[in-house]
């Protein structure tokens, strides 16, 4: 940007369509803080939406503040810490970008799974802080607490809600994939093929016919030679 090409853009007028938070995340989610990186109005658009997103996960459709007590799923508690540990080892590195991109990520999977739950809320909204410090006050303070966020103890990632218990096994036909199945990881090779060769789906394809061989590769694939 250059006062005598006339591109340059004020921070204020940023703020005042976007507000403060949008204009820092877009700042950070541009790239390596140590690159520099070409300036573009065009992508703030997507951190206002992911702040939007954020405040909706809070709220009701009447924007009324709507955050359950009840006990979070395995997969939202998967969601959370994952996002807590990208956030904590990105930060020791600066990799800011990458922490947003995570933030957004994490938004889009409780959306889906329509989580709302202060368990899992309440460690995000501390963890976003650093990063778009207004907002999180603001859900801060909606969720009951009379401090500031800034005060409150940093969420720590715990790795037992991070370990996978079953895998999804692409099932190849002669060698192209066909259809995915999930199994729990602690199966023998031999459940597998068992639990494989059983589902509808399978024998549909082998239309009655038992198959020349199965094989199994554990957390891999399963190729089905007819």
């Amino acid at each position: 940007m250059s006062k005598s090409k006339f591109n340059v853009v004020n921070p204020d007028d940023i703020i005042e369509k976007y507000g403060a938070d949008t204009l820092r995340l877009y700042e950070m989610f541009l790239g390596p803080i140590e690159q520099s990186k070409p300036w573009d109005t065009n992508g703030i658009e997507g951190t206002f939406r992911f702040l939007r997103k954020f405040w909706n996960l809070f709220h009701d459709q009447n924007d009324a503040f709507r955050v359950s007590e009840e006990e979070p799923t395995k997969e939202e508690l998967k969601v959370l810490h994952a996002t807590l540990k990208k956030v904590e080892e990105d930060i020791d590195k600066l990799s800011f970008n990458t922490s947003v991109s995570q933030f957004m990520i994490a938004c889009n999977a409780l959306q889906e799974l329509k989580c709302s739950k202060r368990a899992v809320l309440e460690p995000l909204t501390i963890a976003l802080a650093p990063f778009a410090p207004h907002i999180a006050e603001e859900l801060w303070q909606k969720l009951g607490h009379t401090d500031s966020v800034t005060g409150a103890k940093w969420p720590h990632w715990d790795a037992q809600h991070l370990v996978e218990d079953s895998f999804s096994y692409p099932i190849s036909f002669n060698g192209k994939t066909r259809l995915q199945l999930e199994f729990p990881i602690g199966l023998s090779k031999e459940e597998v093929e068992a639990q494989v060769l059983a589902n509808p789906e399978v024998q549909q394809r082998l239309e009655g016919k038992p198959p020349k061989k199965v094989i199994v590769v554990p957390k891999r694939i399963v190729n089905i030679v007819v």
